[in-house]
């Protein structure tokens, strides 16, 4: 029934994004009937049956059945010569459902009309849009098949494969779909995640889903309109887009869990874990430690136990205050961060000996350490400050409101 019904409840959706039509009690009942669908359809079971007789090209069944064994919609995947392609024929209310399954699945399709009938029709993309372990077992067998009968070559195999693994290098960041891709700078390599806005309206349908979603312009994205003939696009910054995405996955969001998930396995499809991982850590080590309780030597036969760390605002400046007790006695000492000419974040600190070792803990840099003096902190050490509770999104936004345009 949700299958069904979501057919034409998708095309007004889209249809009101697209043209900025945002009454929100609307797309948001929407969006939580797209969310049944979803549930609906994830707990459907997937099957296939390769089929390979004499004389005919290898093909393979897909179908998908509830939890009492119907078969609610099937498709066959084919080799058509140049590409794989899955393709339904049938009555309209089938191709409908199917197509419903399809794009609550990650395809991206419609069921058409064509010459009486109707057709639900996927290329390569869409069908490896679905990541849904079954399916791709259904694809995979069906290209090793061909290999086998010399229908496709080495080289055709392995490209697919690859492409099956890797699925579509695009990620859905509050409704906006982004191309993901790795670019070489000299010796050094970064991620771009960018979307080409099609028109004025996509432009400014992305862009308001963005900043609902929390994202802030110049922060963690930045935007161009598209006019006089000249492309627009929308690029998420990073690492302070990425940053946003993980803090709303810990806030339970379902899409930004989606998306980072997604990132996550074009990244190791396509050999970028390792950039990504960079990007990502301050953030996913943020706030995961708690620094109370924790002891520190000091010198021989002294220690110190971190009380509290806690981040206070000094004007526009995150002032971090350290509490500790040495012997009984409560001491604590703080330090203001800032940037300097050239965009350096940077904090001064003055250090006795005991000062020095609690700091030096906190933050894994045991260089600190050593007879009281003046000492600049770097951004690592406020990412490694960031990983206590109670500090580290308060450190990580301020960071980010610092890097922006």
């Amino acid at each position: 029934m949700f299958a069904t019904a979501w057919t034409e409840l998708s095309r007004l959706l889209s249809f009101g994004i697209e043209n900025g039509l945002y009454a929100d009690h609307i797309l948001n009942k929407l969006e939580g009937i797209r969310k049944h669908v979803e549930n609906y359809v994830n707990k459907l079971r997937i099957e296939y049956t390769l089929y390979s007789p004499q004389g005919v090209d290898p093909w393979v069944e897909v179908r998908f059945k509830d939890g009492r064994e119907n078969e609610i919609a099937h498709i066959n995947i084919r080799w058509d010569g140049e590409s794989l392609r899955a393709v339904f024929n049938g009555a309209k209310e089938k191709a409908e459902r199917l197509a419903s399954i399809l794009n609550a699945l990650g395809a991206s399709v419609e069921a058409k009309e064509l010459d009486g009938g109707w057709r639900v029709d996927l290329t390569t993309d869409s069908i490896t849009a679905i990541r849904r372990k079954e399916w791709l077992e259904a694809v995979r067998a069906l290209v090793e098949e061909l290999h086998k009968r010399g229908i496709i070559n080495e080289e055709q195999r392995d490209r697919l494969l690859k492409e099956i693994i890797a699925g579509p290098n695009t990620i859905e960041i509050a409704g906006v779909e982004l191309n993901v891709r790795q670019e070489s700078v000299g010796k050094s390599k970064r991620l771009i995640i960018m979307y080409h806005p099609s028109s004025f309206t996509t432009f400014n349908t992305a862009v308001k889903a963005l900043r609902d979603a929390g994202f802030v312009e110049g922060v963690h994205f930045t935007a161009k309109k598209p006019e006089g003939g000249v492309q627009g696009y929308v690029y998420i910054k990073l690492p302070a887009g990425l940053w946003r995405l993980e803090e709303l996955r810990r806030q339970g969001v379902d899409w930004a869990d989606k998306a980072l998930r997604r990132l996550k396995e074009i990244a190791k499809a396509r050999g970028f874990s390792e950039i990504l991982e960079e990007y990502l850590k301050p953030a996913i080590e943020a706030e995961t430690v708690d620094p109370r309780g924790l002891v520190v030597e000091v010198e021989r036969g002294l220690k110190a136990v971190v009380r509290d760390v806690r981040v206070e605002r000094d004007g526009d400046r995150p002032r971090v205050v350290v509490e500790y007790e040495v012997n009984g006695e409560a001491k604590s000492f703080s330090f203001i961060w800032g940037v300097r000419k050239g965009g350096i974040v940077m904090a001064n600190v003055w250090l006795v000996e005991e000062r020095a070792a609690v700091l030096a803990t906190l933050t894994g840099d045991q260089t600190i350490r050593g007879e009281g003096r003046n000492r600049v902190l770097s951004a690592k050490h406020l990412f490694a400050l960031a990983r206590f509770k109670g500090v580290g999104w308060e450190l990580l936004r301020w960071y980010t409101e610092a890097m922006k345009e």
